[in-house]
């Protein structure tokens, strides 16, 4: 029998007892604990600076916000003032009245002084004073008065907070212009909405210290941040000439009763909008906000947003292009046989009956439609197009109104000769008024590009600093002095004897260009219905002024721009300069353009030929509707009291 051998603890190999030191290190598990230590403690020390130097504003702003209450104090909207520091917006200041429950003491004392000093019903505000709430509006648009009597009672509990009113000094003036603002106080339209971030201020607050329910604690109830005015805005505008065209469109609606009616007066060298009146429009204090079809309509400015085809008024551009390619001159000489072939289209000249040989100054006098078909196509489509960018007519004018829209153009590759053709008269080509207005002033100011825009200047109302933002605007020159001057002789033509003698001011220089285009709709030409313009430019000294008036479907048969437009644009003119006193400059040919005068006789019956020769003799400019032989109407009527401004309509 084999015995085996146990051995004790003692009798252990070597190797053994070597594995085992090797393995029992004491001195390394105290480092790992060193170690673990080490970084606990650097995360916590990174956790207590994160929250200490990050955090500590919003955790400051967190617990001021446990244990203060805050009424809102919403800050005054900046004034928009004309150029002259008259106040077209400004803000009122109301008070909203809380209460805070858990701070009335006096629970129906409170509602009693509430009630009787509001005006509001006792068991109305008793109801709101003991709700179960932190706080509780009990009423908005209190006046400076009511407050103070509030104030008075030394009340607990009742507390205020400011409204700020937005109010239009002159109503319906300036409306789709100046724009409004929302109930909060934001700008919405016009320059109340693109100049939002100047306008509004920083809101300020009332703080209150509170317990957990509300109740107010420590010896100082309130703390009061006060709140910073929004920056004035400075506009070109200018009141006096803003009545001036505000007054004329008013005119034109009463006359006319038309669609719409749109009037800019602008400074052509500098781009300075001095006025912009539009009907219909609406009572800015009073402002539809329930009828959400007339507030979009009537709050959008035609001005900027809507484009037309101009009609003859674009002839300008056709006629500045033209002389500018040397293409022709004052003295080239034209055919009219009341239409042009093109590309196998018989296209009419509004004289049916033709001009016969006329000369391009004639013809612009005359406003011939052939005679500009004739020179946009000797100009060539790849040279206009680069006209009608040149004149900014590809791009919008960046005026400082939101919502402006720019020229519809065919695309330059698709433009065929009979296209050509109808542009170069105004035709096939939509713009915007604000565009029309632009491009042309660089007709008559020397050749020169303009930017048009209305604020000036924005001025904090603390240190009364200013900011300017008008922006850098690089002016191009795209005509030749020569060519700008060739015009304005032309343009002055067409005033003194042509179809803008309506607005011929005796002792001032006006030029200009009337228009008369007829409307589409659903792609055909809408039967009697048509846009009268006048396209306006004083070159008096003094004055250097554009005047675009704009009348949307005039009703009572009279259409045209000689008969619509023009003696308004006259009207404004003469009281533009009335209120800038510049004295007249009278000669004797102001005499001979105006005459003496007199009764109109009666051209009803006779035949055209004959009425058009008695209306020469007179000196009087004529339109015909219609391609009969004999007169059936007129207008104005035998007996009227008429001089050599005035054009007659002959209906045949």
């Amino acid at each position: 029998m084999r015995i085996k051998k146990f051995k004790n603890s003692d009798g252990a190999t070597a190797g053994h007892r070597e594995a085992v030191r090797k393995n029992y290190l004491p001195n390394k598990r105290i480092w790992i604990l060193f170690l673990a230590f080490c970084v606990l403690f650097v995360a916590v020390f990174a956790k207590l600076l994160f929250v200490m130097i990050v955090q500590s504003e919003d955790l400051k702003a967190k617990a001021i916000s446990q244990w203060l209450r805050d009424v809102p104090l919403e800050a005054p909207r900046g004034q928009i003032l004309d150029r002259n520091g008259i106040v077209l917006a400004d803000t009122s200041t109301l008070y909203s009245i809380y209460v805070r429950p858990t701070a009335v003491k006096e629970k129906e004392k409170v509602a009693a002084a509430l009630s009787e000093i509001l005006k509001i019903g006792y068991d109305k505000v008793y109801a709101k004073v003991t709700k179960k709430a932190s706080e509780v509006t009990v009423s908005h648009g209190v006046t400076k008065e009511q407050m103070n009597a509030i104030y008075a009672t030394g009340l607990s509990g009742i507390y205020y907070a400011e409204d700020n009113n937005r109010y239009y000094p002159y109503g319906d003036f300036m409306t789709q212009l100046l724009g409004f603002t929302s109930s909060d106080g934001v700008g919405q339209t016009g320059l109340e909405a693109y100049y939002e971030n100047y306008l509004k201020g920083v809101n300020g607050q009332i703080l209150t210290e509170t317990d957990l329910v509300g109740r107010p604690i420590g010896a100082e109830e309130s703390y009061y941040v006060p709140s910073v005015k929004g920056m004035n805005l400075t506009t070109t505008l200018d009141y006096y000439i803003q009545r001036i065209a505000a007054a004329a469109v008013a005119k034109a609606v009463e006359t006319y009763d038309p669609k719409n009616v749109s009037c800019i007066v602008m400074n052509y060298k500098t781009g300075e909008v001095l006025a912009l009146a539009e009907a219909p429009s609406f009572d800015l204090n009073n402002i539809p906000r329930d009828d959400i079809d007339a507030l979009f309509s009537y709050s959008k400015s035609q001005i900027v947003s809507n484009v037309y085809e101009p009609g003859s008024t674009f002839k300008i551009l056709t006629a500045a292009a033209a002389l500018n390619e040397g293409v022709v001159t004052p003295d080239t000489r034209f055919y009219c046989p009341g239409y042009n072939m093109v590309d196998g289209q018989r296209i009419k000249c509004w004289k049916t009956k033709g001009h016969g040989s006329i000369t391009f100054a004639e013809g612009v006098a005359q406003s011939c439609n052939v005679v500009f078909m004739e020179s946009a196509l000797r100009v060539g489509v790849e040279k206009f197009y680069s006209y009608l960018d040149a004149f900014g007519l590809t791009s919008k004018t960046g005026i400082d109104l939101y919502g402006e829209t720019k020229a519809i153009t065919i695309k330059e590759p698709a433009v065929k000769n009979v296209d050509l053709a109808r542009i170069g008269f105004g035709q096939a080509i939509a713009v915007s008024p604000i565009e029309l207005i632009t491009a042309t002033s660089s007709v008559v100011n020397g050749g020169y590009t303009v930017k048009p825009y209305i604020a000036e200047k924005a001025t904090d109302s603390v240190y009364g600093n200013d900011v300017l933002l008008k922006g850098d605007f690089v002016s191009r020159q795209v005509l030749s002095s020569s060519t700008s001057e060739t015009m304005r002789q032309l343009l002055k033509a067409v005033v003194e004897g042509g179809s803008g003698k309506g607005a011929f001011c005796p002792g001032y220089s006006i030029i200009g260009k009337t228009g008369t285009a007829q409307k589409y709709e659903n792609g055909s030409i809408a039967q009697g219905k048509y846009i009268s313009s006048f396209l306006g430019f004083s070159t008096t000294e003094g004055a250097d002024i554009a005047v675009l008036f704009v009348v949307d479907e005039p009703k009572g048969g009279i259409y045209y721009g000689s008969l619509v437009a023009a003696p308004l644009v006259g009207e404004v003119f003469q009281g533009i300069f009335d209120y800038l006193k510049i004295n007249p400059s009278y000669s004797e040919k102001d005499a001979e353009i105006i005459g003496e005068p007199f009764s109109l006789p009666d051209f009803t019956g006779m035949s055209l030929s004959e009425a058009i020769k008695q209306v020469k003799a007179l000196g009087l400019h004529y339109e015909t509707d219609g391609e009969g032989d004999f007169v059936t109407e007129q207008f104005p009527l035998k007996g009227a009291i008429v001089d050599k401004r005035n054009t007659v309509l002959f209906v045949t």
